[in-house]
C-alpha cells in the first residue's frame, strides 16, 4: 500500500529502476543521496511492495526518537504492515545485555540514517556493535542509507568487497548528487548578537520562522527562554533539561510536521531524517562543528517547490582553531595505531604508564576476570570518525593556504577563512556573507551619510578612522585616508573620501577662518547608486 504523495524529481526510485528485484541474500546495498531524495519513499513504497510480494519483513533502523514517532505516525506498526521500526540503541541495549536481537524473522535490514554509527560515534560507545552484527548477516539484505554516510560506506567497500565475493554475493551502489538549489543564501556568524540583529531587521514577518540548532543544550535553552513567548525548545528527553520541553508542542509536530511559533531551538535530537514541511521556515541557524551534523541539521526542511527558499547562516570556524582541534584529533589517531600495531605495551609507551588523558577511540571493556581488570580495544567507528575529520580540517586548511598564495601575489591580505570557504564550495555557493562585515559596512555608511559635505579636520579624523577599524597585521590602525578609500572601493560602498586644502579666508558668517592652512577630509556620496552591502 503507498503512503506518501510525494516523490521528489531526482528521486531514488528511479535511481534503483527496479534492481530490488535482483538484490540477493547477502548482498550489501549502499544509498548515497540528499535529503528530500526519496529514500524513505522507496522503503515505504517500492520495497514494502516487493516484501508484501514475497511474503517477507523489513526491519527499518533509525536513530532519533523524533524521526521513530514519524516513521510510526506515516508506517504503523499493526500486524498487516511489512515493516517493523527500531531504534538502534533499542538493538544495542539487546546486544550489550548478552541477549543479543533477534534479526531472523526480517529479510531486509534497512539502517535510515547510517551515518549514525560514525557521527554519533563521539559520544554513543555501542555503535560498533550494532555495526557489526548488521554487517554479520550475510543470509540477510542489508541496506544502508545516507546523505552524508561517506565514511561508512568508504569502510563497507573496502572491507567487505573481497569477502562478497567469495560468496557470490555484491555490493549495489546509488548514489544521487546533492540539490542545494533551494538555499537562498549562506552567511556566516562568530557572535549570536549579529544574527539577532538581522532577524530584528529583515525577518521580522511575524509569519517568518526560524530554526537553530545548537550543539550545546544549554545554549538553546537560554534562547527559548529569552523567546519564549514565541518560541519551542527541544532536546533529548535524558537531557536534564526535558523538563523544559512543552511535548504537546512536540508531538504537533511529529504529527503536522510544522511548527506553530516563529523560533525553534534543539539539539542534534532533530538533526536525523525528521522532516519539517513549512514555506514559512525562512532561516535555519547551525552552530554544529561536525560538517555532516550540519548538512543533516539544514536537510531539515523539505521544500515545496523551487521558490521555496531557506537563508543558512553558520557558526564560523577559524583556521587557528580548526588547527588546534585537528592537533587534538591527531593526537588520538597516533595512540590508536600505537595500540593496534602494538597493543598496550606500545600504547603505554608513547602516554606513559599514568597518564591522565582519555582517548575515547581506544574503549575500555569489562573483563570477567575481575572487576578491576578490563580488555581495551579500538572502535573502529570511531577510528574512522576521527580519521575523517584529521582529513577534512587538512583539506580545508591546505586549500586555504594555497589560496592565501594567490591572494598575496594579486596584493591581497590573507584570510583565515578555510572553513567558510570549505562550506561554499561544498554547497556550490559562489557568494557567502560575514554577518559582522556586513554589519559593520551598514553601520559605516549610515554613519558616513551622516558626515557628507562635513569638512574634516584632523582633530576630528580618529573617529573616522575608528569607524572603519582598519588594521594592519599587527592589530595597528590604518590611518592613511588612500586606506580608506581602498577599503570603499574594494566592497563597493557607495561613498569616497579625500583630501582638500582649507584656503578660505572668511568662513560663510563672514569671520575669519581659524583653518586657513589646514589639510580636512571630505566625504561625497556617488551619484550612480552603488549597492552599499546586500
Amino acid at each position: 500500500m503507498r503512503i506518501d504523495n510525494y516523490k521528489p524529481q531526482q528521486n531514488v526510485t528511479d535511481k534503483i529502476n527496479g534492481q530490488q528485484t535482483e538484490w540477493k541474500n547477502g548482498d550489501i546495498v549502499l544509498i548515497s543521496s540528499g535529503t528530500a531524495s526519496g529514500k524513505s519513499y522507496f522503503i515505504r513504497n517500492e520495497l514494502e511492495e516487493l516484501a508484501e510480494s514475497e511474503g517477507t519483513y523489513i526491519l527499518l533502523l533509525v536513530n532519533r526518537s523524533k524521526l521513530f514517532k514519524q516513521n510510526m505516525e506515516l508506517i504503523g506498526q499493526s500486524f498487516l504492515s511489512r515493516i517493523k521500526v527500531e531504534l538502534y540503541q533499542n538493538i544495542e541495549r539487546e546486544i550489550n545485555s548478552g541477549k543479543g536481537y533477534d534479526f531472523s524473522r526480517y529479510k531486509y535490514i534497512v539502517c535510515d540514517e547510517s551515518h549514525y554509527f560514525t557521527t554519533d560515534s563521539g559520544f554513543n560507545d555501542s555503535s560498533d556493535e550494532s555495526l557489526n552484527a548488521i554487517l554479520s548477516l550475510h543470509s540477510h539484505i542489508r541496506i544502508f542509507m545516507s546523505a552524508t554516510g561517506s565514511i561508512l560506506f568508504s569502510h563497507i567497500k573496502e572491507k567487505h568487497r573481497r569477502l562478497l565475493k567469495k560468496t557470490d554475493n555484491k555490493i549495489w551502489n546509488y548514489s544521487i548528487p546533492r540539490d542545494f538549489s533551494n538555499i537562498a543564501s549562506l552567511s556566516f556568524y562568530s557572535d549570536f548578537s549579529s544574527i539577532e540583529r538581522l532577524i530584528k531587521k529583515k525577518l521580522n514577518n511575524e509569519n517568518d520562522k526560524i530554526i537553530h540548532f545548537s550543539k550545546s543544550v544549554e545554549r538553546a535553552y537560554e534562547l527559548h527562554k529569552k523567546y519564549h513567548d514565541n518560541s519551542m525548545f527541544v532536546c533529548s528527553n535524558s537531557n536534564k533539561y526535558s523538563k523544559y520541553i512543552d511535548y504537546n508542542k512536540v508531538e504537533s509536530m511529529v504529527r503536522s510536521n510544522q511548527f506553530d511559533c516563529k523560533y525553534l531551538f534543539t539539539t542534534t535530537v532533530l538533526d536525523n531524517g525528521f522532516d519539517l514541511k513549512d514555506e514559512n521556515i525562512k532561516l535555519i541557524i547551525c552552530d554544529m562543528s561536525d560538517i555532516d551534523s550540519m548538512l543533516q541539521c539544514i536537510g531539515r526542511k523539505r521544500f515545496k517547490n523551487n521558490k521555496d527558499k531557506v537563508h543558512i547562516i553558520l557558526f564560523n570556524h577559524t583556521n587557528r582553531n580548526l588547527y588546534n582541534y585537528k592537533l587534538s584529533v591527531e593526537k588520538k589517531v597516533k595512540e590508536a595505531d600505537a595500540f593496534i600495531d602494538g597493543g598496550v605495551k606500545e600504547y603505554i609507551k608513547l602516554v606513559g604508564k599514568f597518564s591522565k588523558g582519555s582517548n575515547h577511540i581506544i574503549k575500555d571493556n569489562v573483563s570477567s576476570e575481575g572487576k578491576y581488570k578490563s580488555n581495551k580495544t579500538v572502535s573502529i567507528t570511531k577510528y574512522l570518525q576521527s580519521v575523517a575529520t584529521s582529513n577534512r580540517i587538512s583539506e580545508m586548511l591546505d586549500n586555504n593556504r594555497e589560496t592565501n598564495k594567490y591572494r598575496e601575489v594579486d596584493g591581497h591580505k590573507k584570510e583565515s577563512d578555510a572553513y567558510m570557504m570549505y562550506i561554499a564550495d561544498l554547497l556550490k555557493k559562489n557568494k557567502i556573507t560575514i554577518l559582522e562585515k556586513e554589519q559593520k559596512q551598514e553601520d559605516l555608511c549610515v554613519y558616513l551619510d551622516r558626515m557628507v559635505g562635513k569638512r574634516i579636520y584632523k582633530d576630528e579624523q580618529l573617529d573616522v578612522l575608528e569607524r572603519f577599524n582598519l588594521r594592519d597585521y599587527d592589530n595597528r590602525l590604518q590611518k592613511e585616508i588612500n586606506q580608506l578609500q581602498a577599503y570603499l572601493m574594494a566592497n563597493k560602498i557607495m561613498y569616497s573620501i579625500a583630501s582638500f586644502k582649507d584656503n578660505r579666508k572668511l568662513l560663510d558668517d563672514a569671520s575669519k577662518n581659524s583653518n586657513r592652512g589646514k589639510y580636512y577630509w571630505s566625504i561625497s556620496k556617488h551619484e550612480e547608486k552603488i549597492v552599499c552591502h546586500k
